[in-house]
């Protein structure tokens, strides 16, 4: 059977099967963003695609008379408008109407986000009925850990920590411009590597919006033992991730955090925050370690109000959770300077992370199925989980497994 898929260049492949037993038709397709910038909900896809399904991602898919949607976040989204109107009525009602057989989160964070959202509408009901969670795929690295034999010998000069983010503060980049500082006062063998293209400020929600604010951290970027890169193609960034000793994401807010379960399927473990889906895959002592950062009951960092980013409190706010968690990560990474038999059970188990929860073969395994079983459907039943359409688990699930 043929399942028609946006043809984008990075995040679809998240969502689809790497390797399926069926025609994955990767079509280009129309964002209607592209037209009007709050349209960033509904795409169109190139016409004749003769598909027995398609699986949109994130935007619905105009026109379409059988499909399931992935998303990370936000579904519908309708950045750009505060209140109900006739056209976000029409993307809840579409999402409830049996064309859309399933809605797929990315995250069980994902899944309560749009319960949230959804709460209180006519379609709720209808809207829960089609709603469970699958985690992206990754495709791994080397089966062969590139630092195994190294650490194995006792050999460790320093401990290299890589952030990855062009979103630079957003992403927790001020905190690793921080971290290098603090390491490089104490004179630690710590090297921080950043691959950023320093967006920030006002046009990142999350961020201050006052360019001076951020001058501080990125002079730290200039430290001896920093090295930054702007950036770089996805395989250079694997091959980096893949020879440093953690990923580093400290992040105020993603919506997943591909770049850990990239590193963990290059056998690193990450440092990261325990906000949004975080800690649906990385697991304090397990495959990485965790900072603590103030959320609320879905998993959203608690801040002040988005209206008051430019304001001097923001600003203060800001910093102190940048020092906060500069100080946690410091104390975090201590035990793991010079201590590679430390290291290596993190990357032995950030590697079986990535295989037992974002393997192709085991996005595969599930849609390939899925997608036979909801084609079938009959667009007069009324779309709805089975018992087959089960939930990706959490790490705490996979590390009980090999405790």
């Amino acid at each position: 059977m043929r399942v028609s898929v946006y043809k984008d260049k990075y995040p679809t492949s998240f969502v689809v099967p790497r390797k399926s037993g069926h025609d994955i038709d990767r079509r280009m397709f129309l964002p209607f963003d592209k037209l009007l910038s709050s349209l960033d909900g509904v795409a169109l896809l190139a016409p004749f695609h003769n598909a027995d399904l398609v699986h949109a991602f994130n935007r619905l898919p105009v026109g379409e008379k059988k499909y399931v949607i992935s998303f990370e976040s936000h579904l519908p989204r309708r950045f750009g408008f505060q209140n109900d109107n006739a056209y976000t009525n029409w993307m809840v009602s579409e999402l409830a109407s049996p064309r859309c057989r399933r809605i797929i989160a990315l995250s069980h964070y994902a899944r309560r986000e749009f319960l949230s959202r959804v709460r209180g509408t006519d379609a709720a009901g209808e809207l829960e009925a089609k709603l469970f969670v699958r985690h992206p795929n990754v495709a791994t690295g080397p089966k062969e850990d590139p630092l195994a034999y190294p650490l194995s010998r006792g050999h460790m000069d320093e401990l290299v920590i890589t952030f990855v983010g062009g979103h630079f503060a957003r992403k927790g980049g001020c905190v690793a411009a921080l971290l290098a500082k603090k390491a490089y006062d104490e004179k630690l063998p710590l090297r921080i590597q950043t691959i950023s293209s320093l967006q920030m400020g006002a046009s990142v929600w999350t961020d201050p919006t006052s360019e001076t604010f951020f001058k501080p951290y990125l002079e730290c970027l200039k430290l001896p033992n920093v090295h930054h890169q702007d950036r770089l193609p996805n395989e250079a960034v694997r091959r980096i991730l893949g020879r440093s000793h953690f990923c580093f994401l400290p992040t105020f807010a993603d919506t997943f955090g591909y770049s850990i379960i990239e590193a963990m399927a290059e056998h690193t473990p990450s440092i990261g925050t325990s906000v949004q889906a975080i800690p649906e895959f990385l697991k304090d002592g397990f495959n990485g370690l965790m900072l603590p950062l103030e959320v609320d009951a879905i998993g959203k960092w608690i801040r002040p109000s988005y209206d008051t980013r430019g304001e001097k409190s923001y600003e203060t706010h800001f910093a102190e959770q940048v020092e906060h968690l500069a100080g946690h990560a410091l104390a975090a990474i201590r035990p793991y300077l010079d201590a590679p038999d430390k290291l290596l059970p993190l990357r032995r188990n950030a590697r079986l992370t990535a295989e037992k929860m974002f393997a192709p073969g085991v996005s595969g395994a599930f849609y390939d199925p899925f997608y036979e079983r909801v084609a079938a459907e009959k667009l007069s039943s009324r779309p709805q989980c089975g018992p087959l359409d089960v939930s990706s688990p959490t790490i705490s699930d996979i590390a009980d497994q090999f405790a």
